[in-house]
This record gives C-alpha cells, sequence and structure tokens, in this order.
C-alpha cells in the first residue's frame, strides 16, 4: 500500500509538470503546413528550407529521428544526394541505436504517453530509409554503396522479428493480460521494390545472374505475398535481355504513404474485471472485456492510441513518350502504404494493451490519491472536485503518439521501353482516373547510348 501511494504521488506531480508542458505530449504537426503547399508546387528545394526553419521550434532532441527522415526524403526530391544520404544515415543509425539498447518506454511514458518518448520509427520507415539511400547513391554513380543498402534492408526482415520477439517477451512480464497477448504474423518478408533496384544494379554491375536472381525474387513477392501485390504483375524479362537497341528502366513514386489518427477507449472497471468501449455512430458500445485481478470497481477512464489512414494518390496511370509517340505505361510495381498499414498491425496491438496497461495503472493511482485526499479534507464537495481535477488531468495526458514520417511515397510505379541509340524527347505523363493529364515530366535532349547498360530514370509526384 506504501508502494502505491508513493506512485500515486509521483503520478500527481508528473502530471502537474505534463499539464505546464502539454506540448511535449501532444504530436504536432504545424511544421508540415508550409512544407506541404511548397511540394504540391513540386518545388522541393524550397520545402527543404521550410522544414529546416521549423527544426528549432518543433523538432525535439526526441524528435531527432523524425527530423531525419523528413529532410533526408526531401533531399532526395530535390536532388540534393549527399545532404539525403547524410540525414538518411542520421536517421538510420539512431533507429539501429534505440534497437541495440532495447531502450525502455520508462516510468515518464508509463505516466504520461508515447510522445515523451525518442521517435524511433515506424517499420516500414526503417525498411524504406535504405531504398532512399540506394537511390541516392545510384544517382552519384555509387553502384556498390546502393547495393549495400539494399543487401541492408534484406537483413533489416530478421531484425525486425527479433525485436517484436523481445517486446512481446518485455510486455507479458510488465502487464496482467498475458491472455491477450497473441503474436500477430506480418506477410511481408520481401520487397519487390528492392529487388527491381537490385536487378538493374546487378546488371550494370555486369552480375547477369545476380540480376536474374533479382528478377526472380521479384516475381516471388508477387507470387508468395498476394495481399500486398494483389495488382498484376510486371514483366521485366526483356529488360535483361540483349538485344541491338538501348534499354530505359523507369521507377516512379506518387502520394504520400498513411498519416496517423487518434483512436479512443473509454474503461469502465468492476471487481476483477475491465470493459472496454468504443465511440461509434455516435454512442459508447461494448468492445472487450479482460479479467485483470486484484482491481477494484467503480474506475473510469479514457485512452487513446494510433490508428494508420492511407493517402493515396490521385494519380491512377502513368504513361511513357518517346518524341511524342506513346510507348508504354508503368504498372504498379509496390504499395508503400499497403505495406506501411501491414507491417504497423504488431505495433499497433502492443501499443494498445500498453496503453490500457497504462491508463489503468493511472486510474488505480488517481484513486490511491483522491483517498488520502478524502482522509485530510473530509471528501464530501472537494472530495468531487478533486477527482474532477485529476480526472482531466489524466484525460489530458492520454493523447495517442501520431508521429510518423510525412514524405514517403505511397505508391512505386516501374517499366521500360526499348530505342535506338539516339538523341530523344521523354515524357511522363501522370493521369487521374478520368483520364484527366494531372502532370508531365519532361526529359529534352536526352542522349541514350549504344550499351549494354540499363539507363535508369526516376520521378516523383507526391499527389
Amino acid at each position: 500500500m506504501k508502494k502505491m501511494k508513493l506512485i500515486a504521488k509521483c503520478f500527481f506531480f508528473i502530471l502537474i509538470f505534463a499539464f505546464a508542458g502539454c506540448s511535449s505530449i501532444i504530436t504536432s504537426t504545424a511544421q508540415y503546413q508550409e512544407v506541404e503547399v511548397l511540394i504540391a508546387q513540386d518545388n522541393y528545394i524550397e520545402a527543404v528550407s521550410a522544414l529546416k526553419k521549423s527544426q528549432r521550434k518543433y523538432f525535439d532532441e526526441k524528435d531527432r529521428i523524425l527530423y531525419w527522415l523528413d529532410l533526408g526524403l526531401l533531399n532526395h526530391y530535390a536532388q540534393q544526394d549527399s545532404s539525403a544520404i547524410e540525414n538518411l544515415h542520421l536517421a538510420d543509425n539512431a533507429i539501429e541505436e534505440l534497437y541495440t539498447k532495447s531502450v525502455s518506454k520508462g516510468v515518464t511514458s508509463m505516466l504520461l504517453n508515447d510522445n515523451v518518448l525518442d521517435y524511433s520509427g515506424e517499420d516500414f520507415e526503417n525498411l524504406y530509409i535504405n531504398v532512399f539511400k540506394s537511390l541516392s547513391y545510384y544517382r552519384q554513380g555509387l553502384s556498390e554503396e546502393a547495393l549495400v543498402e539494399i543487401r541492408r534492408l534484406t537483413e533489416k526482415f530478421v531484425e525486425l522479428e527479433q525485436k517484436y520477439e523481445k517486446e512481446i517477451s518485455s510486455l507479458k512480464d510488465s502487464i496482467n493480460v498475458d491472455s491477450e497477448i497473441k503474436e500477430i504474423p506480418i506477410n511481408f518478408y520481401s520487397s519487390a521494390l528492392s529487388h527491381f533496384i537490385s536487378m538493374i544494379l546487378f546488371h550494370n554491375d555486369r552480375s547477369y545472374d545476380d540480376a536474374r536472381i533479382s528478377k526472380e525474387k521479384l516475381y516471388d513477392a508477387f507470387d508468395n505475398q498476394p495481399n500486398l501485390y494483389s495488382f498484376t504483375k510486371p514483366d521485366f524479362d526483356t529488360l535483361l535481355s540483349f538485344s541491338e537497341k538501348s534499354k530505359l528502366a523507369f521507377l516512379t513514386f506518387v502520394g504520400q504513404a498513411p498519416s496517423k489518427y487518434e483512436y479512443t477507449f473509454s474503461i469502465d472497471t468492476f471487481e476483477n474485471l475491465v470493459i472496454i468501449s468504443i465511440y461509434e455512430n455516435d454512442k459508447w458500445t461494448e468492445f472487450s472485456t479482460i479479467p485483470w485481478e486484484g482491481i477494484n470497481g467503480g474506475l473510469h477512464a479514457k485512452f487513446a492510441v494510433p490508428k494508420m489512414k492511407k493517402k493515396g494518390s490521385i494519380v491512377d496511370k502513368i504513361e511513357i513518350y518517346v518524341n511524342g509517340k506513346y510507348m508504354a505505361d508503368l504498372t504498379k510495381l509496390e504499395s508503400i502504404e499497403d505495406i506501411a498499414v501491414e507491417t504497423f498491425k504488431r505495433d499497433e496491438a502492443i501499443i494498445y494493451l500498453k496503453s490500457l496497461a497504462r491508463t489503468v495503472t493511472k486510474a488505480i493511482a488517481n484513486e490511491v490519491l483522491n483517498k488520502e485526499l478524502d482522509k485530510k479534507t473530509g471528501g464530501g464537495d472537494w472530495g468531487g472536485l478533486t477527482r474532477l481535477i485529476s480526472g482531466a488531468l489524466i484525460n489530458s495526458t492520454e493523447n495517442a503518439d501520431l508521429r510518423i514520417a510525412h514524405f514517403f511515397p505511397s505508391i512505386a510505379y516501374a517499366g521500360n521501353v526499348e530505342i535506338s541509340p539516339g538523341t530523344y524527347n521523354l515524357e511522363i505523363i501522370y493521369k487521374g482516373k478520368n483520364n484527366n493529364i494531372i502532370a508531365t515530366d519532361k526529359f529534352e535532349n536526352y542522349k541514350v547510348a549504344k550499351t549494354k547498360d540499363i539507363d535508369f530514370i526516376e520521378t516523383y509526384l507526391l499527389k
């Protein structure tokens, strides 16, 4: 009982501290408003400058990974490849450092929320960092470094599995809801996008057998992960075949990866039982019940968790024209947003249970504190007021951690054409669902040499 009283007092002071500095426990998105306007104008250089200006005001030390991710991606789109590599490398190393140290979620997060913690990146961000580092290295002519990044991505699939085994084990040791902890399988273990890049890198490095293997792995990603690759499998057989003509390969990113929104739950306790409700159709409805040994009845509180929401893209079709003549459509290669949602499933389940445990702990501590105050004040109206205030403080700290990198794309398209050596005007035309032209990327007087190498062109339209 003495221990619980101590926890309750600590809890009260932390709540007061949090209330005074509530910006540290609520996710801010104000820093992205100007940047989004500039991106809509395809002005990535100014978008980089705008994000840099916002760093001091909006990005604390705990948000450093988020800042490096956002800035590194904007650097990439602005073709500032050295800066892109530097910032994405900083983010990559910091994520690895947090994983390696198995950073504890800490007492403060168990009394407040995950916004107070170092942001360690979502799984899809951790994976796609290496894709964009690879592409920036390739643009600099550093093909070996580019291949290292693709190999690193492959290694991370294994590391992420190990990470979640440790997190689930730790969670079982720390909360009293073992029956609710279920391991969620993630059906993403091979990226067609990464294999497409390695296929071209190997081919241009004259490692033709490795290029063929990458192509087969790309096809396998479609065959073995149909829930994530539900679109038509592309055909890159001719891209690797030798002919008198030169090969142009295209990789285009469109849209923006998912954002997060807050989803609220309510809890009510009975003896040894917690009832969880959700707000749907303008009313609270029962969501689930969890046996919770030792809990008393009469407690009420709310907690919030993050959910992912896809942004998609207004682009429905991408066409390639050479000297004004239609040549081919690009085909969908990878839905980064689907993979983001899929890989978030395990985090979502863990966050839910941790948030539930945290809220129950706070509710119990709050009741202990209020009973102590009742003894000193006689309860009555004063007791009702203290409960009202402390309950409001609890709810004010239960904010979902909505941090997420804002500038990963939503979908990757790829394709290729064969043309004779010469100088051409190339156009990549983006169309909407009504076949309306949204935007056009032009490459005028583009020189195509006679070579066995695959000429690789990357574009992006974050709409």
